[in-house]
This record gives C-alpha cells, structure tokens and sequence, in this order.
C-alpha cells in the first residue's frame, strides 16, 4: 500500500529540490491535483513540483486517516500560518487524486 506520509515527504523535498521525479513514482497516469489554483493534470502538477511551487513550502503533516483507498491529511503551507486539507484517491498502490481546501491565516 502507497503510504502517504512517503508522497508528503518526495512532494516536500521535490518543492524544495526543484525535482520531482521522486513523486512521480506514487501518481497514476490519470492523476489529478485539485486545489485552490484549479486543476492540474499529472503533467502540470509535476512541473509544478520542478519549478518550486509559486514558492511552496509544506510542512507540519497530520495523518488523520488513511487506509487502502484514500487518506485524509493537514498540514501547514508557506510558513504563514495558513493550514491545508487534503483528501488522497489512491487507485492500484499509487495516488490518482488530491483534492485540497487552503484555510489561509
């Protein structure tokens, strides 16, 4: 089973890195990120990730529930005290979908 807490770390280090060919090894070909910036297609998320984000910093994670087929997180984002929810799809051991709501501080 896909652990989420591994994809929030390759998703943290690949902001940080400007690199995300560690993520891309946990999203399925039909991925989709879904957040306050729209949709974003496998693609675009990943090049995201490689360009650093709009600068994006994510840290703090809270699992507050996972198992086979989703999980649901928070974490803090920017520094700035805003706070991020995110609901994870996982389909065949990878992630096919986060959905995330941004409560800003």
């Amino acid at each position: 089973m896909v652990s989420v807490s591994e994809v929030f770390k390759a998703w943290k280090e690949g902001f940080t890195n400007k690199d995300s060919s560690q993520f891309a090894e946990f999203l399925t070909d039909d991925f989709q990120f879904v957040g306050v910036a729209g949709t974003r297609s496998r693609q675009q998320t990943l090049d995201w990730i490689a360009a650093g984000g709009s600068p994006t910093s994510i840290d703090d994670l809270e699992l507050l529930y996972e198992n086979d087929d989703v999980a649901v997180i928070v974490h803090s984002v920017n520094g700035d005290g805003s706070t991020v929810m995110g609901f994870y799809t996982k389909r065949d051991d990878k992630i096919s979908e986060v959905r995330n709501v941004r409560q800003a501080a």
